[in-house]
């Protein structure tokens, strides 16, 4: 029987107000794993743990810094396209900013809604909805929406490539594990 591999995401709280970024950690982790246990494994092999503020290492006021995933990434159910497609919003400094750039953002992706400026409690913003395709859709989405840290996301793959993902587009850089 033919095992479907999944993705695990681990995301970084600052625990202390500060994130660990380094050669494999970064404010969010993507695993690609058979199972839970196995991207568990992965992921502690890469530094994450679980158990920060018992053991004294995280801030108790802020929590410890990794938690397990809450199961895996399902592309299909985040695809969304029957109910209009995954939401993406910019807060704005002012409205002058342009809807293109906007765009830039999210390169090569489809937009199930145009975006378009609006404003909301005196805060401008720009907001519109993609369909996400894959892995990397999701985390550039998620990178450009609560990006920290530089890379803000990194995916494993079972094959041992790694792609990093960055805040306001992406970079790639493939390398081998």
């Amino acid at each position: 029987m033919e095992t479907k591999t999944k993705f695990y995401e681990f995301t970084q709280n600052n625990s202390g107000g500060s994130f660990i970024v380094n050669e494999d950690l970064c404010h969010r982790l993507f695993i690609e794993a058979d199972s839970e246990k196995e991207a568990i494994r992965k992921a502690e092999d890469l530094g994450c743990y679980w158990d920060g503020v018992e053991n004294g290492s995280d801030c108790p006021c802020c929590g410890s810094r990794w938690h397990t995933p809450f199961g895996h990434v399902d592309i299909l159910s985040m695809d969304r396209k029957k109910d209009g497609g995954y939401p993406v919003k910019k807060f704005l400094s002012n409205l002058d900013h342009d809807v293109k750039d906007f765009k830039k953002d999210y390169p090569g992706m489809e937009w199930i809604e145009e975006p378009v400026k609006g404003e909301k409690y005196n805060s401008p913003y720009i907001s519109g909805r993609v369909l996400l395709r894959n892995i990397e859709d999701y985390a550039q989405v998620m990178a450009n929406l609560y990006g920290f840290t530089s890379p803000d996301s990194r995916i494993f793959y079972k094959d041992g490539t790694v792609k990093e993902i960055y805040n306001l587009g992406v970079k790639e850089k493939l390398t081998k594990v």
